[in-house]
């Protein structure tokens, strides 16, 4: 059965516990000015969007069918049959068809890197993250 993760709109009070987690998870940087971004990139995998007092996390929808992995030609990205999809650095060769294919423009780009690299969300497969966030909720 594949997993999928739950996020609740109705109980979201845009505290971007999230985002932490994700980063720390992920061993990407986060501070204020990361925060205040409201876009995915390549070194935000998990953002918060707020409008008026309404609060929308936008991540890797991990799509069913995704197009991103479907038009890989090297394969680097696959869909797994526990729910995520996955990226294989080691495979990918940079052309970046998964950054045009994807409906929801999840995958990015490092642009700055010398050796860069398509990052996108990994779902978290560690169970670290989950703990943090329910104690948080107080669960």
């Amino acid at each position: 059965m594949s997993k999928a993760l739950l996020y609740d709109a109705t109980i979201c009070i845009g505290c971007k516990q999230c985002e932490v987690a994700c980063a720390e998870q992920n061993k990407l940087p986060y501070n204020d000015a990361v925060a205040a971004e409201e876009r995915q990139s390549e070194h935000k995998f998990t953002v918060v969007l707020t409008r008026s007092d309404k609060f929308m996390r936008r991540l890797c929808m991990n799509c069913q069918e995704p197009a991103c992995a479907s038009v890989c030609p090297v394969g680097a990205l696959q869909k797994t049959a526990l729910g995520p999809v996955t990226y294989d650095a080691n495979k990918c060769m940079g052309c970046r068809y998964c950054m045009v294919a994807c409906p929801f423009s999840v995958p990015k780009y490092e642009w700055d890197k010398l050796a860069p690299k398509v990052r996108k969300c990994t779902m978290c497969p560690a169970p670290a993250l989950r703990p943090r966030l329910f104690q948080f909720l107080g669960s």
